[in-house]
């Protein structure tokens, strides 16, 4: 594959980042605008009030969880902000989509005309894919999802960087923070095997050796010192074909034999990276088979993750030769470690689907995506071939930016959703304290984000009109 090296190369990846911030100023602009949420945020806030032994003690006896580290995160910003938790969490937030804009583009490395042509379509795929969504609309208050994706991102970065001393140190505390965070943040294990088995040595055969260490120990942790175990069928509600079930449901279906459901979710994570169906769990463009009106957003989905897979399963195979010879470039690699994170992050999800969960491997299919469309500018066939190549980059192109604005418009739609919740806490406080709406300290932290949330930022116009049926606004 071409590539251009020094001045002009460094000229290209310069306007590519800048782009880059550009793309991360907009979408930290729009999550600015969405104030703290009642529901998944309220009670931990509440919680955080503890000293800092407490709530780590509690996350780590926890039953079916270990995320000790999360708690961490949320106290340190919780007793940084003082009292100022609106700017001080939505900047933690806005912080995590600058950093994964910025390892993203580092990592594709745009330094030929054609990668800075493509880079906003990479991050087109990064922000349209419905698994980045959930990483922005939901927040605990600190998305800890969005966490681990960048994480993943800066292992790889980690991995395709000169190795230094300090780069196995490194790689082992990210693998520690990440699986402290979340599950999910084993992942960051995998980019590391990952990368070395294809030829990357920025985390060096010892660096990877304690990484595994690190990895052995924390599996030790959970299943034999602190016997955490794993989720219930009763924990989560989980899509599975046309509808979604709850926890007690999902016991009676199967209880007896959950082989099905787990190979079903594995599937499932997987398709819904490539052609995004199902949407946690659920076919909804299959749905008009039962009389329900298929909405078009999700046809648009399915068919810009349709054209960036056939995209990146064509270049995978004209490079199978080289790759069965063990001959990578450096975009090669980035397309097999999609392949590889692909796989493992819908391993890790076998027990319930969930958008959001693959978010790691989103992000690495349009670095994958990247990868492919730019060989195909570089490698464009004689005048009389080139149309359909065209056709198909103009698709990937159109298709892509729906999904991207559609983002923002959603972004717009939740934040009058929680200033709804905002308006009607008391109702929901009622319902779970009695008349008396809970003691003073949750009347007082309520009082502070309710005056946040309604008062100092209020909601300005929701978007109710025509166009906004091509976007997921839910």
């Amino acid at each position: 594959m071409m590539t251009t090296a020094g001045t002009d190369g460094n000229k290209w990846i310069r306007l590519s980042h800048a782009y880059g911030l550009f793309v991360a100023a907009l979408l930290g602009y729009f999550l600015f605008r969405i104030p703290i949420q009642v529901y998944d945020c309220f009670t931990d806030f509440l919680s955080l009030a503890r000293p800092m032994s407490d709530i780590v003690r509690d996350a780590t006896w926890q039953t079916s969880f270990l995320r000790p580290g999360r708690y961490v995160q949320l106290k340190i910003v919780y007793e940084l902000a003082a009292g100022h938790y609106y700017y001080a969490f939505r900047l933690v937030h806005a912080a995590h989509v600058l950093v994964l804009v910025v390892l993203t583009v580092r990592l594709i490395r745009p330094d030929t005309v054609a990668g800075a042509v493509t880079t906003p379509l990479a991050l087109a795929v990064v922000v349209g894919a419905p698994s980045f969504a959930g990483t922005l609309r939901e927040a605990f208050p600190i998305n800890h999802y969005l966490t681990i994706v960048v994480a993943c991102v800066a292992a790889a970065n980690l991995a395709f960087a000169r190795r230094r001393w300090w780069t196995d140190v490194l790689a082992a505390v990210l693998l520690a923070v990440a699986a402290l965070t979340i599950e999910s943040g084993v992942l960051v294990w995998v980019v590391f095997a990952g990368a070395y088995l294809v030829g990357l040595r920025g985390v060096s055969r010892g660096g990877l050796a304690g990484v595994t260490l690190v990895l052995t120990a924390y599996f030790l942790m959970r299943f034999v010192v602190l016997d955490v175990g794993l989720p219930a069928f009763e924990d989560r509600e989980s899509g599975f074909g046309l509808h979604r079930y709850n926890g007690h449901e999902l016991r009676a279906m199967f209880g007896a034999n959950p082989l099905p459901f787990y190979a079903y979710n594995v599937v499932a994570s997987i398709s819904s990276v490539l052609v995004a169906e199902p949407r946690d769990g659920i076919f909804r463009i299959a749905s008009g088979l039962v009389g329900e009106p298929v909405q078009a957003p999700f046809l648009i989905g399915f068919t810009a993750s349709g054209l960036a897979t056939a995209l990146v399963v064509s270049f995978s195979w004209s490079r199978r030769r080289l790759w069965l010879s063990r001959r990578f470039d450096r975009g090669d690699q980035i397309v097999l470690l999609f392949w590889m994170v692909l796989g493992a992050n819908a391993a890790l999800g076998y027990a319930y689907t969930k958008d959001v969960i693959m978010a790691p491997a989103g992000v690495f299919f349009a670095a994958a995506v990247f990868v492919a469309c730019r060989h195909r500018l570089e490698t464009l066939p004689a005048a009389r071939h080139r149309l359909p190549v065209m056709v198909l980059l103009a698709a990937l192109a159109f298709t892509w930016s729906i999904r991207t604005v559609g983002l923002h418009a959603s972004l717009v739609g939740t934040a009058g959703q929680v200033r709804e919740q905002w308006a009607y806490v008391d109702d929901w406080l009622a319902a779970r304290y009695g008349e008396s709406g809970g003691p003073p300290h949750l009347q007082a932290m309520k009082r502070l984000l309710q005056e946040e949330a309604l008062v100092r930022h209020p909601a300005g116009p929701l978007l109710k009109e025509t166009w906004t049926r091509w976007f997921e606004m839910e």
